[in-house]
C-alpha cells in the first residue's frame, strides 16, 4: 500500500484470532448450498431430461424455507439462544441432505424424486436457522470504521465458497455419469462431507473467547 493509500482490507481485521474460522465457515457452509443445488439442477435437467421450469419448483421449497425461518431466527431465535441457532441449522440441513440422499434412492430409475422437495424444505430450514447468527456473530466485534471492508471481506468470501461448491459438488456429480441417481447421491454425500467440516468450522469459530480485536467476532450467547 502507497503511504497515505486506503487498504482493501482494514488491517485490524486481520490481526483478529477469529479471522481464520469464520471464512472458513462461509466457504464451506455456500459451498454446500451452491454445490447441492447445481446437483439437483443437473440430475434433472440432464438425467431426467426436465425443463428449467421442474427444476426450479423443485428448489423453490428451500427457498421458502430459507426465506421464513432467518427471518423468525433473526428476530426471535437469536436474541434468545444466539449461536446455539447456527449449530442448530448445520444439524438441520444435515438432516435434510440426508433426506435428499433418501428421496434418490427410493426413487425408480428415471423417475422424479418425489420425495426431494420434502427434504428440501427440511435444508431450508437448517439454512434459514444458519445464516442470521452466523453473520451476526461475524460482524458482531467489528468497529463503524471496519463495517465495510468486513462485510465487503464476507461477501467475497461467500462468492468463492459457493463457486467452489459448483466445482466440486458438481464435479463429483459429473464424474459419474451425470445423468443418474447414483451420481446424485455420490454428490450429495460430498456436499454432506463438507457440511460436516462446516460444523466443526462453525464450533470453532463461536468458541473464541470475545474479543474486540477479533474483528470478525462472536454474538452473545444471551442478550441481556
Amino acid at each position: 500500500m502507497r503511504r497515505g493509500g486506503v487498504p482493501l482490507v482494514e488491517p485490524a481485521l486481520l490481526r483478529g484470532r477469529v479471522l481464520p474460522a469464520v471464512p472458513a465457515t462461509s466457504t464451506l457452509f455456500f459451498a454446500v448450498m451452491n454445490g447441492v443445488m447445481i446437483t439437483v439442477v443437473l440430475q434433472l435437467e440432464l438425467g431426467l431430461r426436465r425443463g428449467p421450469l421442474t427444476a426450479g419448483l423443485t428448489l423453490l421449497p428451500w427457498s421458502a424455507g430459507l426465506a421464513v425461518v432467518s427471518w423468525a431466527a433473526g428476530a426471535y431465535l437469536v436474541p434468545r439462544y444466539g449461536t446455539r441457532v447456527m449449530h442448530a441449522g448445520v444439524a438441520t440441513l444435515a438432516v435434510g441432505l440426508g433426506g435428499a440422499v433418501l428421496a434418490y434412492r427410493a426413487a425408480p430409475p428415471g423417475t422424479y424424486p418425489n420425495a426431494l422437495p420434502r427434504a428440501l424444505v427440511v435444508a431450508g430450514l437448517g439454512t434459514g436457522l444458519f445464516t442470521p447468527p452466523f453473520f451476526t456473530a461475524a460482524l458482531s466485534g467489528v468497529g463503524p470504521q471496519e463495517t465495510g471492508s468486513a462485510a465487503g471481506l464476507l461477501n467475497a468470501v461467500q462468492q468463492s465458497g459457493g463457486t467452489l461448491g459448483v466445482a466440486v459438488v458438481g464435479g463429483v456429480y459429473l464424474a459419474g455419469d451425470g445423468t443418474s441417481r447414483d451420481a446424485a447421491q455420490t454428490a450429495l454425500g460430498t456436499a454432506r462431507a463438507v457440511l460436516a467440516a462446516t460444523g466443526v468450522a462453525a464450533v470453532t469459530m463461536t468458541a473464541r473467547p470475545r474479543n474486540r480485536a477479533g474483528a470478525l467476532g462472536r454474538v452473545r450467547d444471551h442478550r441481556r
